[in-house]
């Protein structure tokens, strides 16, 4: 009996602990993602969720873009309406936050991509 107690307040305990452990920043404005595969060509091997995938959350206040994810670093790049890289850095798993230079104003492609998918969003800098 004590054991399938232990089996309950687990299998309810964890989901609910890990929800808590990933809460999402409340700072700016939500930037809308889409999600595409990088490579759509990918070997055989490489098996891909069948699951969607979540993409990151992100949000906007002034120049600095809040990153919540659960997975690894991303290439930030900011395009213009050209789709020339205005701005490029590397934001490493665990940051949370990037400053994008103070300089930039206009309409920007934001991309944030890693080795398997590219999210894409607008955002509005002044």
């Amino acid at each position: 009996m004590m054991k399938k107690t232990i089996t309950i307040i687990a299998l309810v305990g964890l989901p609910i602990l890990a929800m808590a452990s990933t809460e999402e920043p409340q700072t700016g404005t939500p930037v809308n993602l889409a999600v595409g595969i990088i490579d759509p060509q990918t070997p055989m091997d490489v098996k891909l969720p069948k699951a969607p995938v979540r993409p990151p959350y992100v949000t906007l206040d002034d120049h600095t873009l809040y990153i919540w994810s659960q997975h690894g670093g991303y290439t930030l790049t900011l395009l213009d309406d050209n789709d020339t890289v205005v701005y490029q850095t590397y934001v490493a798993a665990g940051v949370q936050f990037c400053a994008l230079p103070s300089t930039l104003s206009g309409s920007y492609t934001l991309q944030l991509s890693n080795d398997t998918y590219l999210y894409t969003g607008m955002i509005d800098l002044e």
